[in-house]
């Protein structure tokens, strides 16, 4: 079910009905089926494996709690599913291409945001292991927690000793309703207006990139900047916007990446719920037996792999963990962040350009697809011409960097709390009804929902 469809609003409104009414002792209860039904609307058989994280969870938390040596096997049980699903055939391509030997391959669908689920559970065993005295949570906490639907997709990736208060007091919050709102309206706005009519373009341009000179090229490269940047932004503003109208606060996940002076500083500010998973629970662990600028290494290629089964992912995140060990080793990335005026624009510009170039990695379904556009870009075939979508896009493009600044949580809730809420939600709600109709006619999933 995707958030900016009609059907998702008519999922919404009866969640919205039935919380009014249900009694609070049902409420964990209540939020649980309803999550799983929203699951369910995509492929209702991978419900079970939604159920058994759920139940790996709940049980998995109580026995580390009481037996934190038995954390190692009851993680390697979580990621089974993870590694069952996604890397199994990823594995067996690698090896036929390596001894040319005809391998079986499973060929199973990717289930929906298991990605997601497999890091938010492995975050409950580890600090429930760790920190063994604090209170460990009931069951309707934790499956909420695993299963309350505006991060089951792709995430905010949640901690459990935070949001356990905050779960406990699910309803309809009226005072913070209006602003959460405007959030939810503002992110299906990129998602609808800029992310999907540019994916439409560079999806069919890199379908033949053989053909790409410069111009193009560099219309590719930067228009899958702009379109991952405001779908993920878009998905993640439009899931702590919902969960915001039900009183529940989500982390922010993404801060004005584009405006960072090094990639150290994009990581800090992009997907920023998994960066700092993956800072508490692989670098942490990697820094000791192998020094903090190898642990970059290692955790930048985690990242790509987790992003994705494919080789691109893996090269792209190696790219990324090799410039942050550069930027460690020479100190660039605190020196460019302490910077002022031009030389501050100019480590802005550097960044994109390094961002944008290397997001070709992720975006390319091969590495041969990668480097054509990339060499493309270069001048390997001459400058090539303007597209015929060129004025659209570059429309898109400088739209969505000029308001960039203002693009944050924070500044777009505040924005739309001072407004009144009789005018304010009259507005919303034509702003989502015109996107939705517009998604109607052109549904496109989100890009993270593949991870």
């Amino acid at each position: 079910m995707l958030f900016q469809l009609p059907s998702f609003f008519v999922f919404l409104a009866a969640f919205a009905a039935g919380l009014a009414l249900c009694p609070r002792r049902l409420v964990l209860a209540y939020v649980f089926l309803a999550s799983l039904v929203f699951y369910a609307w995509w492929y209702p058989p991978y419900t079970a494996l939604i159920l058994g994280y759920v139940l790996a969870a709940w049980i998995g938390g109580r026995l580390v709690r009481a037996h934190s040596r038995l954390l190692p096997a009851v993680v390697v049980t979580v990621l089974l599913p993870l590694l069952l699903f996604k890397y199994t055939d990823f594995v067996m391509t690698t090896l036929e291409e390596v001894t040319g030997a005809g391998l079986p391959h499973l060929h199973w669908g990717l289930p929906l945001g298991v990605s997601f689920v497999t890091f938010s559970v492995i975050s409950l065993l580890v600090d429930t292991a760790k920190h063994p005295k604090r209170p460990f949570p009931g069951f309707g906490i934790v499956a909420v927690y695993v299963t309350f639907f505006p991060h089951l997709i792709a995430g905010p990736i949640l901690r459990l000793h935070k949001m356990v208060p905050r779960l406990s007091n699910i309803r309809i919050d009226r005072a913070a309703f209006t602003a959460n709102a405007g959030l939810f309206a503002i992110g299906m706005m990129k998602k609808v207006l800029i992310a999907d009519p540019v994916g439409l373009w560079v999806d069919g341009a890199i379908a033949d990139p053989g053909q790409l000179g410069a111009i193009d090229s560099w219309f590719v490269m930067l228009g899958f900047a702009i379109q991952i940047y405001c779908d993920f932004s878009a998905y993640s503003d439009m899931a702590i916007g919902l969960a915001g109208m039900f009183g529940v606060t989500f982390p922010e996940n993404f801060h004005k990446p584009y405006a960072a002076t090094s990639m150290t500083e994009v990581w800090q500010r992009w997907h920023m719920t998994l960066s700092f998973w993956l800072r508490d629970y692989v670098y942490k662990y990697l820094r000791e037996p192998l020094g903090r600028v190898l642990a970059i290494l290692g955790t930048m290629a985690v990242s790509g792999l987790w992003h994705g089964a494919a080789w691109t992912f893996v090269v792209w995140g190696l790219i990324h963990g090799t410039i942050m060990m550069l930027e460690n080793l020479t100190g660039h990335a605190d020196r460019a962040r302490q910077t002022r005026g031009l030389v501050r624009a100019g480590f802005i510009l550097a960044t994109f350009g390094i961002w944008t170039v290397t997001a070709t990695f992720f975006r390319a379904p091969t590495l041969d697809v990668a480097w054509s556009v990339i060499s493309g870009g270069f001048g390997a075939r001459g400058a090539g011409a303007l597209p015929a979508e060129a004025a659209l896009l570059t429309g898109l493009i400088l739209v969505t960097l000029a308001l960039h600044p203002l693009d944050t949580v924070d500044r777009i809730r505040r924005a739309a709390a001072r407004v009144p809420a009789a005018l304010a939600l009259p507005v919303i709600a034509v702003l989502v009804a015109g996107c939705a109709m517009i998604a109607a006619g052109r549904p496109q999933a989100f890009f993270y929902f593949d991870f």
